[in-house]
């Protein structure tokens, strides 16, 4: 089964095809590559606590990178290197990609209310 995609253009004109959604495993690994950098104990768990204060730039910026990978199929017809060819665009064009990923991973990563 295929998975559906959107198109859109960013600000320079380039296209970028992306998935719609994330597959559980897809989602379960963004959250793998931010977790893996907090620091929380089982204590902390188990006492309630909720908050992390410290949570390095670097796994972000991890966690980005893995985001754009998953989610984005295609940039300008091309599926290669994709993540990595992003990095050479003008920066609002890579702004705008970023903003339509976190699109599509954001209800992946709701807060508890």
């Amino acid at each position: 089964m295929e998975r559906e995609t959107t198109t859109f253009k960013t600000p320079g004109g380039h296209e970028v095809v992306l998935k719609t959604y994330l597959t559980a495993r897809e989602a379960n690994h963004l959250k793998q590559v931010l977790y893996a950098s907090i620091k929380m104990s089982m204590t902390d768990i188990a006492s309630g606590k909720t908050e992390v204060n410290d949570i390095p730039a670097t796994s972000l910026l991890e966690q980005e990178r893995e985001a754009l990978k998953t989610v984005i199929v295609s940039l300008d017809g091309n599926q290669e290197n994709v993540a990595e060819r992003l990095l050479d665009l003008r920066s609002e064009d890579y702004d705008a990609v970023v903003a339509e990923v976190n699109k599509v991973t954001k209800s992946n990563f709701q807060t508890a209310k």
